[in-house]
């Protein structure tokens, strides 16, 4: 039996996510700062270090809360966001919420030599699937499901 690298074994992880019927949900909210996104990313690392979307996850993680601070009130004075991470036996989700009142998430085709724009690219093209919900006012949750199969995105919020 192998063990991850605080020495539990994979095998007893997913037999612990499976135990639960709805999977195993974990949240944290960080302040609305960019340094914060690497703990962000460490975050879920921890979660899903015998996962084999892990990385994946861990990237998709980074870019959400790069735009959560950027594009909204996540990233004002005593803004925050908020990560959640969701596994199942087959499926693994994560999701970031922000504080609303910024712009509504949406793939956009970025200029070839600009600087922007490449994150939710980015995301559809690691997850298996890729969604929002929420509102301006109250906030949005994007989020990105990681399984076996690829599914059509729709990162775009009402």
């Amino acid at each position: 039996m192998t063990t991850t690298h605080d020495g539990v074994a994979p095998e007893l992880i997913e037999a612990m996510v499976r135990l639960r019927p709805g999977g195993m949900t974990w949240r944290r909210t960080f302040p609305g700062h960019p340094h914060r996104v690497p703990e962000a990313r460490r975050f879920v690392r921890f979660l899903l270090v015998d996962s084999p979307f892990g990385q994946d996850a861990e990237q998709v993680v980074a870019e959400l809360a790069a735009n959560a601070i950027r594009h909204t009130a996540s990233g004002r004075p005593y803004g925050t966001f908020v990560v959640e991470v969701v596994r199942r036996p087959e499926v693994t989700r994560v999701t970031v919420y922000d504080s609303g009142r910024g712009s509504v998430p949406a793939i956009v085709h970025p200029a070839l030599l600009g600087e922007g724009g490449r994150g939710l690219p980015l995301v559809t093209a690691l997850a298996s699937q890729v969604g929002c919900r929420g509102s301006q006012s109250h906030g949005h949750a994007v989020w990105a499901q990681f399984t076996g199969e690829k599914y059509p995105a729709s990162p775009e919020c009402p």
